[in-house]
């Protein structure tokens, strides 16, 4: 940390000791005779120094800041305009001389800050060598107090306290060009509103605006640049120049002070009420109706506390609208229900067309009729006409921007339509060759399916003949087996040993015919492995070799681990026991945008009913409302998914596409698929069902200033702590005027136990210096209370130093500031800090 110092000016080297251009020369010479010390001091020439009219200016890249920045709007017009220079001791380098009226001996500035409106003159106009501005010798500064704007400005560590320790740390900063230590020209203007403005830094001696303007060299360099003997203007050379514009009236501490807070309650923010008295337009109401009935609708938004179950003015109306509702929400499931009963088994199947109030939840849970326990978020969602209508404003988003919705989701699923297709090329493929090897493998017997698969043999797998050892595979079996010689598994031996072939015929002629056609019945390879143990009558884990080849050379399994190889994925190994591996991938694309701000933007009347008629100039404390937001959610996914499936987009519409309702990170709710079927409506929220607090703010304040920063700052004894950041808040602007701010995190409870605060910080645009606007307090306490009013301005609207003001009451030690005792201590009295108003959360939540 570091603390800001004020110096009157710093010069350093040669100029230090100048008298004007004039450096008066010595030397000191030290004798030292039979023990006898004597310092004799020759007085040396006196040298000619560089003068404001030896030079054309100084380079751009002194500037560091200008103050307000080139080509503002907006700027504050109770500030007053400056310019920070990265040589501190660059107004002072060539300083003409000393100001004769200070107790101190403090050097002139060689160069000035002006301000001009664009109506008092044109920007400066191409020249050479500078450009030049022609200036109003009224609208111009006097140049006898130009020493009371120029200062300079250091930034020392916290721990020097010491006036002249600092002092030593500036002036080597300054030697140094230390970024920490700056100088400053102030124009002591007081700027009009809604007017544009030139700052111009100009030379101040008749010297320098000769050289400045090429004219003829004699000027006197103690002389001013102004005003010219007989002339009301003046041509002056700019050594750097901005343009920059005033906002209208009204200062940051002016507007924050006009913020009145005003309950929610009292402002009709919050609720609605609407007329459900008669809720099925194309039909006549029921005979029972004996009146209107009406219920409260909230929003996003409701004022604390006022949480409340849906109670309408008729509560008969409410059960019968509750059962009608039900009746109508279930009658799809029990149409396809009883047509099942009737006889048509199919109906479960298929859709069955019916037409009914949406479901929502429906597609996540698979619930297909409203729960019977109360309580559940699907009935609360269901049965309750204003969670209804949240979800409804969910489904009207999608169906009003689903083209927009699909296009995004569409760019989101590029890889898995691609994947999709190679999926379903491959199954289909599977589901074919299995048909084939129906046909013609399935009538094989062993020793023929043996030959079949001879030429895939080496990457047939199976089980090792003997118990405990390692599987193999069909090619290592036949091989290892001496009872198998080789080539007995080839097509060829196949060929010649088949069941009508030569050589089975001959055997049929033998001597023996009944024997020998017995044994040629059974082919050489089946007795063999017969006799090896691999295949027999009974089904055994050590005789199954004709199954175990036949899973071998199952199509769905190689296509498996041929599209293993193509898409690389977590979940393969999942399908593993799936009956259809090769399904399609089913995925949902992510919107990360706010639906909060898309809400108040459309519907601002359904997101916080009542805030249309908020008056001006008004802080209103609210907190979110886990319940509508959650319905709103499940609305919207409900029906976004709807439309993922008329689209063909690869979805089983079970995801949740829109996790996000607050801007800020990370998503309000999980997966709607994984809420438990038993929590209430809102509490799988990251909330967990409470409220946090937010603060809605309309005024000028937010137009005039719409960088104005929300902390939430947790007090001491009830009061801001001495020093604090806070907790920034979620800005959320509702309009140009209307901004609404999130805390996450803090509900009622903890704001009212732990003395929380809500701070509104004026925006840090750099130092700034100037006097407040309005009228002038009767009684000043400190030199922050002094306005532009308090203090004596000539026509041209400059301070002056003459007319001093009423002193503050209240200064602190040890050295406070005084009016006009020296450029420091006028930097210290016009120096702006950041205005801060603050309201206590206990206060705005009536405690």
């Amino acid at each position: 940390m570091s603390t800001r110092w004020f110096f009157s000016s710093a010069r350093v080297g040669a100029g230090a000791s100048a008298d004007g251009q004039a450096l008066h020369t010595s030397v000191r010479f030290a004798l030292d005779i039979v023990g006898r010390h004597e310092a004799p001091q020759v007085t040396g020439p006196t040298l000619s120094l560089v003068g404001p009219g030896d030079v054309l200016g100084f380079d751009r890249s002194m500037v560091l800041r200008e103050e307000p920045p080139p080509g503002t709007a907006d700027a504050a017009e109770n500030v007053m305009a400056s310019v920070e220079l990265a040589h501190a001791d660059l107004p002072w380098l060539l300083s003409p001389g000393t100001v004769p009226t200070l107790p101190q001996p403090s050097p002139q500035p060689w160069i000035a800050l002006i301000v001009l409106a664009e109506d008092e003159a044109a920007p400066p106009r191409a020249a050479n060598p500078l450009p030049v501005l022609t200036a109003p010798v009224a609208a111009l500064p006097p140049l006898a107090e130009r020493w009371a704007w120029t200062h300079v400005e250091a930034r020392l560590p916290d721990d020097v306290t010491d006036v002249e320790r600092a002092r030593q740390l500036t002036e080597r900063g300054a030697r140094d060009h230390s970024a920490g230590v700056v100088g400053r020209l102030l124009c002591p203007r007081r700027l009009a509103p809604d007017r544009g403005w030139i700052a111009a830094v100009v030379p101040v001696t008749a010297a320098g605006r000769d050289a400045g303007l090429n004219a003829a060299p004699g000027a006197d360099a103690t002389a001013g640049a102004w005003p010219v003997p007989g002339r009301d203007t003046v041509d002056l050379p700019v050594y750097h120049w901005w343009t920059f514009r005033t906002g209208r009236a009204g200062t940051f501490e002016e507007l924050a002070r006009r913020l009145r807070f005003q309950p929610a309650a009292e402002s009709g923010l919050g609720t609605r009420i609407i007329d459900v008295g008669h809720p099925w337009p194309a039909e006549e109401p029921a005979e029972e109706a004996a009146g209107p009935a009406t219920v409260a609708l909230d929003g996003a938004l409701r004022a604390p506390g006022t949480a409340a179950p849906e109670t309408w003015s008729d509560p008969a109306a409410q059960d019968r609208f509750r059962a009608l509702l039900r009746e109508r929400v279930d009658a799809p499931a029990l149409h396809r229900a009883e047509t099942v009963a009737a006889g048509d088994e199919d109906a479960a199947d298929r859709d069955v067309i019916a037409v009914a109030p949406p479901l929502y939840g429906s597609h996540h849970t698979g619930e297909q009729t409203v729960p019977a326990e109360p309580g559940t978020w699907m009935s609360t969602l269901n049965l309750e006409v204003r969670r209804r209508v949240a979800a409804a404003l969910g489904c009207r988003y999608v169906q009003l921007e689903q083209e927009f919705l699909m296009a995004r989701a569409w760019e989101q699923v590029g890889e898995i339509r691609q994947a999709n297709r190679l999926l379903a090329a491959s199954e289909l493929a599977a589901v074919v060759a299995e048909q084939a090897q129906h046909k013609h493998l399935d009538p094989l017997g062993p020793a023929d399916l043996v030959t079949v698969m001879a030429p895939v043999s080496g990457r047939v797998p199976v089980s090792a003949t003997q118990p405990g050892a390692e599987p193999t595979t069909l090619a290592t079996l036949l091989a290892s087996a001496e009872a198998v010689p080789a080539g007995t598994a080839s097509t060829s031996f196949a060929r010649l040993t088949r069941a009508n072939g030569a050589l089975a015929r001959r055997a049929r002629r033998g001597a023996d015919g009944q024997a020998a056609a017995g044994q040629a019945a059974e082919p050489f390879l089946t007795r063999t492995l017969r006799n090896m143990g691999v295949i027999s009558d009974e089904a055994s884990p050590q005789a199954g070799l004709p199954g175990e080849l036949r899973a071998g050379l199952s199509p769905m399994r190689l296509h498996v681990l041929r599209m293993a190889d193509r898409i690389p994925a977590d979940f393969w190994a999942e399908r593993a026991e799936d009956d259809r591996p090769l399904r399609p991938i089913m995925a949902h694309p992510k919107f990360t945008v706010p639906i909060a701000g898309e809400l108040l933007a459309r519907w601002p009347e359904w997101a916080l009913p009542g805030i249309g008629a908020l008056p001006p100039d008004t802080v209103t404390l609210l907190e979110t409302n886990p319940e509508f937001i959650a319905a709103l959610l499940v609305g919207l996914n409900h029906e976004f998914n709807r439309e993922l499936l008329w689209r063909q987009f690869p979805t089983d519409q079970r995801g949740t596409p829109f996790a996000r309702f607050w801007p800020g990170d990370g998503a309000d709710v999980e997966e709607i698929a994984l809420w438990p079927p038993d929590a209430p409506l809102g509490s799988q929220l990251r909330t967990g069902g409470q409220g946090d607090l937010a603060l809605l703010v309309r005024g000028r304040l937010l137009h005039r200033f719409p960088g104005t920063a929300l902390l939430a700052v947790r007090g001491v004894n009830g009061k801001l702590p001495p020093a604090f950041d806070g907790v920034p808040a979620t800005a959320l602007a509702l309009d140009e005027s209307t901004v609404l701010y999130l805390f996450p995190g803090l509900d009622k409870e903890r704001a009212r136990t732990e003395e929380w605060l809500f701070v509104f910080r004026e925006p840090m645009r750099g130092t700034q210096f100037g006097f407040d606007s309005g009228d002038q307090p009767t009684e000043m306490e400190t030199w922050a209370d002094l306005t532009w009013q308090g203090i004596g301005v000539e026509p041209a609207s400059f301070v002056q130093l003459g007319q001093a003001p009423a002193t503050p009451t209240r200064l602190s030690p040890p050295d406070p500031p005084a009016w006009a005792r020296d450029a420091a201590d006028m930097a210290r009295i016009a120096f702006q800090q950041p205005f801060q108003l603050a309201f206590r959360a206990a206060t705005l939540l009536g405690g």
